[in-house]
């Protein structure tokens, strides 16, 4: 099944990211760059299995002034 057809999506202040939130609960599921030229994504982490989330690699980016990750 496509995404779209188990999430809605909406934008908001700058029109830069879409967010996608599950039809069923309404919890955010992820978000996307509108512009696919853009290599960032974000995927709520409380939606994940702990074994699962035991396992990734999380990277700390200083998103305030460098935009350099920090670890």
């Amino acid at each position: 099944m496509p995404v779209g057809a188990v999430t809605d999506t909406y934008v908001w202040d700058d029109r830069s990211i879409v967010f996608h939130r599950c039809r069923s609960c309404g919890c955010v599921t992820h978000w996307a760059a509108v512009d696919p030229g853009r290599d960032r994504m974000g995927v709520n982490a409380r939606l994940l299995d702990p074994q699962v989330l035991a396992q990734a690699r999380v990277r700390h980016l200083d998103g305030a002034g460098t935009e350099q990750y920090i670890d």
